[in-house]
């Protein structure tokens, strides 16, 4: 085994947290030795992938670009290999090839498609969603496909299912749950979300479990409560797992599935931190630690034990789960915590709802756009929102995570100052409306309990 000479950073996982970190580790300290182990040889956005199967992104080279490439330019060190093993006694990482000694240490290990136990899942044309790899698969199927069924009302099911219907291939979407993404939103605004799905032709199999997928090599249907749906193409988007296989039996503490870090993303070995799928972050609301698996967190932690690594000081607060998606025209958005999660948590919520336009309601290219603010009722702070529409979905949901972050109440929200033109924005702000509505609801409350 040949071993590398000494380098003050060592980081295992080329994708977004580990490459944001060892080109944060670079801006912070351009002399320290930076050198990234990945079995990755390129660099891309996952949330993309779905676009490039539906062919609204021409192709994979429009969203990817070579690792090493980036690597080179930026005077970081690039290690092609997978990191089989960490020492943390003698402080040296294992690739199949070569032994890396470290300073110290940015895990950044992503995670793996977590797969059900289901028979036939290994048939051909059954596929996850995951890396680049996959998608390129996916694609090259769907030139002969006609059906196709995807397991998993997540955000991957959901655009994987959008992607394919866009190609004029019939789909069947199954969801174990009530409705489809019931674990980010509220009942209600998945109704909004299953409308469009089912607008779009997309047959929604719901609360009912894939018993088998069916076919001798390759897959030809899946079996759901005794029905076979036909299927050319089955796309598995059951959920992530943290990789965290690479820390067993290094000491490195491991709590909920995911590596454990704290507000510096430092883990309980001293020098070693993990940013990423890899690791479980803590909810900024509840203080509860969970996996978040955001690709945006991913950034925000690789920002952070970039910096940190190469001697900066940067501080990770946490999560609110802020998600944006796009199906079809549809965009949909949330932040904080939904109606049922409050509840969960005791904690007592006031709504406040509108529904509103992109637009100045009479300007002809406006679109639709439903909102719900959710409050604390003890002190009127914002702990939620959800928001549905047409467009301008992204923007809400970013300044609705600040005002969350900021402890802002339904009184800040109330006095929000605002710009209005007509084609591009109503002159009574959705955000400002929602507010005042949840405002008249707690002032009635209160005027109730004085009496």
């Amino acid at each position: 085994m040949n071993t590398i000479s000494k380098h003050g950073l060592v980081i295992i996982g080329g994708g977004g947290a580990g490459l944001t970190a060892a080109l944060a580790a670079k801006k912070t300290s351009f002399e320290t030795d930076i050198t990234l182990i990945t079995k990755d040889c390129l660099s891309y956005s996952p949330c993309a992938l779905p676009f490039v199967i539906s062919r609204e992104i021409e192709d994979f080279g429009k969203i990817s670009k070579g690792l090493e490439d980036i690597c080179k330019m930026s005077g970081i060190k690039y290690v092609f290999g997978e990191a089989v093993s960490i020492d943390v006694k003698n402080k040296t990482v294992k690739t199949k090839h070569t032994e890396i000694p470290y300073g110290r240490l940015i895990i950044a290990t992503g995670g793996n498609p977590s797969i059900p136990p289901i028979k036939g899942a290994h048939l051909r044309n059954v596929y996850t969603l995951h890396r680049i790899e996959d998608a390129q698969k996916i694609s090259e199927a769907t030139k002969d496909a006609k059906h196709a069924v995807v397991v998993g009302g997540g955000p991957i099911g959901l655009e994987a299912a959008a992607a394919f219907r866009e190609l004029g291939i019939k789909v069947a979407l199954v969801e174990g749950l009530e409705y489809v993404l019931c674990r980010l939103f509220d009942p209600d605004y998945c109704q909004l979300i299953e409308k469009k799905l089912e607008e779009k032709g997309i047959e929604l199999v719901k609360g009912k479990n894939v018993e088998e997928i069916v076919g001798a090599d390759k897959v030809m249907a899946v079996k759901v409560a005794g029905r076979e749906i036909p299927a050319d193409i089955v796309v598995l988007s059951t959920g992530v797992r943290p990789g965290i296989k690479i820390v067993e039996n290094t000491g490195i503490e491991v709590s909920g599935g995911g590596i454990k870090t704290d507000e510096y993303t430092e883990t309980n070995v001293k020098g070693i931190y993990a940013a990423g799928d890899c690791t479980i972050t803590k909810s900024v609301l509840t203080g509860k630690h969970m996996p978040s698996l955001l690709g945006t967190t991913a950034i925000r932690q690789g920002t952070v034990a970039g910096i940190n690594a190469a001697g900066g000081h940067a501080v990770f607060d946490g999560v609110l789960g802020s998600t944006i998606l796009k199906i079809f025209d549809l965009e949909v958005g949330r932040c904080g915590l939904t109606e049922k999660e409050a509840k969960a948590e005791g904690i007592e919520t006031v709504t406040g709802r509108v529904k509103s336009t992109t637009t100045a309601e009479y300007y002809p290219k406006g679109k639709w756009l439903e909102l719900k603010l959710l409050f604390e009722a003890k002190d009127g702070k914002i702990i939620g929102a959800q928001v549905v529409g047409g467009g301008g979905v992204a923007g809400k949901i970013n300044l609705l995570t600040f005002a969350i972050s900021r402890k802002a109440t339904v009184e800040d929200l109330v006095r929000l100052e605002y710009c209005y033109t007509p084609p591009l924005a109503p002159s009574h702000n959705p955000i400002v409306l929602a507010a005042e509505n949840a405002y008249r609801k707690m002032k009635r409350t209160r005027e109730k309990e004085k009496r």
